[in-house]
């Protein structure tokens, strides 16, 4: 969290609330954030406009009118909040500030003042997000260096042949595989416990030991766990308590009640170092008499 649907999200108010706005002052409070960016100060966008942006996996990509753009990754706790002089207001990604409360936070760490006396907030409660201004024309080289999959959602469809390929060579837990974003790009923990929950798979089988069924039913419930982050602007987790809208999440966040298909108690184990939710009933681990054949 911040993940693709959060990221998107933001991308989308950036789009619509900001294009073709003047950046007319910038406050950085917290200069590491822009460690290894190949431009150390983001004095250079002051007096330009924003003219496009977009997203690749969890990273925000801002062009700006001088051929600069700012690519922005949220990380564990990032946000973006967009406030009008009218009252309105853009608000995704960590809940935290409050996004129906004031600005700045303490937690806010760059404010950029844009045209129309809009103001631009961007919070970070565990500072490890980073900001990076580089030439337009060297960002589709910075992105490939991440290494990134395909992407897990969005405009395209989950292949379920290169996932199978895939995770043929990866022992490791079927959670932490969907996890490594050389996998599938966009992908984070609420998302994944969603999506492994609806395909009815426990999260610590190995990678390498789900058949072709289970692959494609992860085809099919990734996409569907992002659309359904994406329609609410972002899953509502707050302090790892779920809030679910129209049923959303069924399983992340909502350790000890119950799971809306069996009636099983949800439960909380570790997969990893990461926190995983699951219907024990529902998702079974198979064991070594009755392991998923390939």
């Amino acid at each position: 969290m911040p993940e693709l649907p959060e990221v998107e999200t933001i991308r989308r108010i950036v789009s619509d609330q900001l294009t073709g706005r003047r950046v007319e002052s910038v406050e950085l409070k917290l200069p590491k954030l822009m460690r290894a960016s190949p431009i150390a100060s983001l004095a250079p966008i002051v007096g330009e406009s924003v003219e496009h942006a977009r997203r690749r996996a969890k990273i925000l990509m801002i062009e700006f009118s001088n051929d600069l753009t700012l690519l922005i990754h949220f990380k564990l706790s990032g946000q973006l909040a967009v406030l009008h002089p009218d009252g309105g207001r853009g608000v995704a990604g960590h809940p935290v500030p409050n996004p129906l409360g004031p600005y700045p936070h303490r937690a806010t760490h760059v404010i950029f003042q844009m045209s129309g006396d809009v103001t631009v907030y961007y919070s970070d409660v565990r500072q490890f997000g980073w900001l990076r201004l580089l030439p337009s024309i060297d960002v589709n080289a910075a992105i490939n260096a991440f290494g990134f999959g395909p992407e897990a959602g969005g405009d395209v469809d989950v292949d379920a042949v290169a996932l199978a390929l895939t995770l043929a060579r990866r022992s490791v837990p079927i959670k932490l595989a969907l996890l490594d974003q050389t996998v599938l790009a966009g992908l984070g923990n609420i998302y994944v416990d969603e999506a492994l929950y609806a395909a009815e798979i426990h999260p610590a089988t190995p990678a390498n030991q789900l058949d072709e069924p289970a692959i494609a039913r992860l085809a099919e419930t990734i996409p569907w766990a992002l659309d359904e982050g994406l329609a609410q602007g972002g899953a509502k987790i707050i302090h790892q308590r779920a809030f679910p809208q129209n049923g959303f999440p069924r399983v992340h966040g909502r350790q000890g009640l119950d799971c809306p298909h069996c009636g099983a108690t949800i439960a909380k184990i570790r997969v990893g170092s990461r926190g995983t939710y699951l219907c024990p009933n529902c998702q079974t681990l198979p064991t070594v008499e009755n392991r998923i054949p390939r």
